[in-house]
C-alpha cells in the first residue's frame, strides 16, 4: 500500500510538469492613450475596445494578459527591446518597422483630421497654413503629409502642444491655435465629456490608417502569438456575423 502511494504521489508530479511544461505564457498587451480605442479610467483599470478585444482574443486561446500603459516614444522602445508582446494599433510607423511583425488583418482603423473653428471657412491645404499656429496632442505622430508640413519652413508653423484631447477642443473654440490636429475617435469622445457633443466641429480628414495586432520581434512568441490571434480573430468575426444574422 505505501508503494501504491509512491507511485501515486510520483504520478501526480510527473502530471503536474507536464501540465505546466505546456501552460501558455502571459502577454504584455501595451497601449497609450487614445480614447474610447485604449485608455485607462478612473480607478487605474485598462478600458478601451481594442484592449477588449486583446483580451477576449488571447483568453480564448490561453494565454494570461497583462496590460501596460505608456507614453508612446516608451511603448514603441519596449515593443522594440521586447518587454512589450503586442500592441494593437496602426500600421506602418517607420521607427517600427524593422523590429515587429504586423497582422495583415484589419482590425479597424483611424482618421487624422485638420479641425478649424466653426466660424472660419476651411482651409485649403497646405497653402492656408502659411504663417498659423496648430495645436498637436503631446505623445501622438503623424504621418506624411503632416509631418512634412510641419517641418517646411517656407510654410512657418507654429506648433503648440498640450496633453489632453479637452484642452485641444477649448484652445480651438477660443482661438488660442489656427487650427487643431487630431484623429476622430478620441475628439468624438472628448466632446462628450465636454458636454458638447452635438457641437459640430468641422474638419477636414487628411488621412485614414489601419489597425491591427503589432507583435515585437524581440517576443519568444511571435510567430505563433500572429498566427494564434489572427486564427482567433477570424472565428470571433464569424461568431459576430452569424449572431447578427439570426
Amino acid at each position: 500500500m505505501q508503494y501504491l502511494r509512491i507511485a501515486l504521489r510520483v504520478i501526480g508530479l510527473l502530471a503536474a510538469v507536464t501540465l505546466n511544461a505546456h501552460a501558455k505564457p502571459t502577454i504584455t498587451v501595451g497601449y497609450y492613450e487614445f480614447p474610447p480605442i485604449s485608455y485607462t479610467d478612473d480607478t487605474g483599470t485598462a478600458k478601451g475596445s481594442a484592449l477588449n478585444l486583446s483580451h477576449t482574443l488571447l483568453t480564448s486561446q490561453g494565454y494570461d494578459v497583462v496590460f501596460k500603459g505608456l507614453p508612446s516614444a516608451r511603448l514603441y522602445a519596449q515593443l522594440i527591446s521586447g518587454e512589450i508582446d503586442l500592441w494593437l494599433g496602426s500600421t506602418d510607423k517607420p521607427d517600427l518597422k524593422d523590429h515587429v511583425i504586423e497582422s495583415s488583418k484589419r482590425i479597424s482603423e483611424v482618421t487624422l483630421a485638420l479641425y478649424y473653428h466653426p466660424s472660419d471657412p476651411p482651409p485649403q491645404l497646405p497653402n492656408d497654413l502659411h504663417n498659423k499656429s496648430i495645436i498637436t496632442i503631446t505623445g501622438y505622430s503623424y504621418w506624411p503629409p503632416v509631418t512634412d508640413w510641419l517641418a517646411d519652413p517656407a510654410l512657418h508653423i507654429q506648433a503648440i502642444r498640450t496633453s489632453k484631447h479637452t484642452s485641444g477642443i477649448a484652445m480651438l473654440l477660443r482661438k488660442r491655435g489656427d487650427y487643431l490636429l487630431n484623429y476622430l475617435q478620441p475628439m468624438e469622445d472628448s466632446k462628450q465629456q465636454l458636454g458638447i457633443a452635438e457641437l459640430k466641429l468641422p474638419y477636414l480628414a487628411i488621412r485614414t490608417v489601419p489597425l491591427t495586432f503589432i507583435i515585437s520581434k524581440k517576443s519568444a512568441y511571435s510567430k505563433h502569438l500572429l498566427e494564434e490571434l489572427e486564427s482567433a480573430y477570424e472565428g470571433h468575426q464569424a461568431a459576430r456575423l452569424s449572431q447578427h444574422n439570426r
